[in-house]
């Protein structure tokens, strides 16, 4: 599930991040201004001063699923990819 970082009828878009918790199963995310936690599956706020708003889930046309790296690139060039130094170092030792 996608949803819009901002709350309908908001301007502010919301900068997420991700709580380390989860919760039936589903990652919880946290936004950054606030501290209010967020079930990433249904995208309602469970703690914190936004508890019980809903972000608005995207449709199919609004979110791009499963894309090769080599064609994301291709389609947008100025993307970096993100990692830690753990999951390198990891990958190392294989």
């Amino acid at each position: 599930m996608v949803h819009e970082r901002r709350l309908k009828d908001a301007n502010d878009t919301m900068e997420m991040r991700v709580s380390g918790k989860v919760v039936h199963g589903n990652l919880v995310m946290f936004d950054k201004k606030t501290g209010s936690e967020w079930v990433q599956e249904t995208g309602k706020a469970i703690s914190g001063s936004q508890k019980g708003e809903c972000l608005t889930p995207l449709d199919d046309k609004q979110c791009t699923r499963n894309v090769r790296w080599d064609v994301w690139k291709k389609d947008y060039p100025d993307s970096k990819v993100l990692f830690c130094s753990h999951c390198e170092t990891e990958n190392d030792s294989k």
